[in-house]
């Protein structure tokens, strides 16, 4: 844990000053000890160079979702050059030049991939957050990088000191929530005014086979033993991949096979990866206990919720949005 992140952390109990206790140095960081309230004497380890900010207690449904997905992204904790164009997609039209200078919180930062990426684009200070043991994939795939912080906590209660980021994006996390509301309200004042907050989450628009098949299946495997799943999901991809290779491929340079096919804007980007990276996405809709498609009156409400003024609202590959919106003077 680099030294200045303390200028940024709060007790996500109540909010007051952190200070390190017990700490281990090295080069200059804190890679093992201990962080304490001066509110309410709330103590939180460091370990391997993490601070872990979590409340006393987790719901079950966030206890299991942090479980599962940290078993994804320690399994699958590759970072791969394609995940630029992909993130630049899925957050249109805020764009690279969005990040420069700015302190920038990851709202469920998983592996770290998007990290390295916000890092690149000139943010000033990148701060992953996850609640659960992906933090540490995060925490190796950006040890390089100075001006990149993880942090373990929780996203609904998250343990930042209030106006103290330019810019907040989530993608993909938001809608595992039990309540997608209730993570706009928590982090939205996170925002100094005028900040802007970018989140990225299913559609219930354009998903109708994924509700019709791919969700009722989820809710049946969020359940089995993750080893299993993640078999599951590799026995799945096998077909899947046959027709990326060849049907999907080919319609990425022919505009007329790719209006016949189905799901071609989303499936023809798949394209692009390989069985392992395809094999993560399968798993990935097959783990989590909680997922909400969102209609779009929703994610209006999240906003509003958050007292953001959204900004812009895209149907991204007709299966999902890319919003964006700002904090205004003042966020209940």
């Amino acid at each position: 844990m680099k030294r200045r992140l303390l200028d940024l952390l709060a007790c996500p109990a109540c909010h007051g000053d952190l200070a390190p206790t017990r700490a281990v140095p090295e080069a200059g960081d804190i890679v093992e000890g201990e962080l304490a309230c001066n509110r309410c004497s709330a103590r939180y380890p460091i370990t391997r160079g993490v601070p872990r900010l979590l409340p006393e207690a987790l719901a079950e449904e966030a206890a299991a979702t942090a479980r599962r997905f940290g078993y994804e992204w320690t399994h699958f904790s590759e970072i791969r050059p394609e995940y630029d164009e992909q993130m630049l997609g899925w957050i249109a039209p805020v764009g690279r030049e969005a990040f420069e200078g700015r302190r920038v919180l990851d709202a469920g930062c998983g592996k770290g991939r998007h990290l390295r990426l916000a890092a690149a684009f000139g943010a000033k200070d990148v701060i992953g957050i996850d609640i659960g043991p992906a933090v540490d994939a995060a925490a190796q795939n950006t040890g390089d990088l100075d001006n990149v912080h993880v942090v373990q906590g929780d996203l609904t209660r998250p343990p930042f000191r209030l106006e103290s980021m330019d810019l907040i994006y989530s993608i993909g996390v938001l809608h595992h929530l039990g309540t997608p509301e209730a993570g706009f309200r928590a982090l939205a004042p996170l925002l100094v005014p005028g900040g802007r907050f970018v989140a990225w989450l299913y559609a219930r628009e354009g998903n109708g086979w994924v509700l019709a098949l791919v969700d009722p299946t989820r809710r049946l495997t969020s359940r089995l033993p993750l080893p299993l799943v993640r078999g599951l999901a590799w026995v799945l991809t096998i077909p899947l991949w046959i027709v990326l290779r060849l049907l999907y491929a080919p319609a990425r340079t022919r505009p007329r096979l790719a209006r016949a096919l189905p799901y071609s804007s989303y499936l023809t980007d798949l394209v692009q990866f390989p069985f392992r990276e395809v094999h993560s996405i399968a798993f990935d809709q097959l783990l989590a206990p909680v997922a909400h498609y969102m209609p779009r009156a929703h994610v209006e409400h999240c906003f509003a919720e958050g007292g953001l003024t959204l900004d812009s609202l895209r149907w991204h590959h007709a299966n999902s949005w890319a919003a964006s919106g700002t904090r205004g003077k003042t966020c209940e």
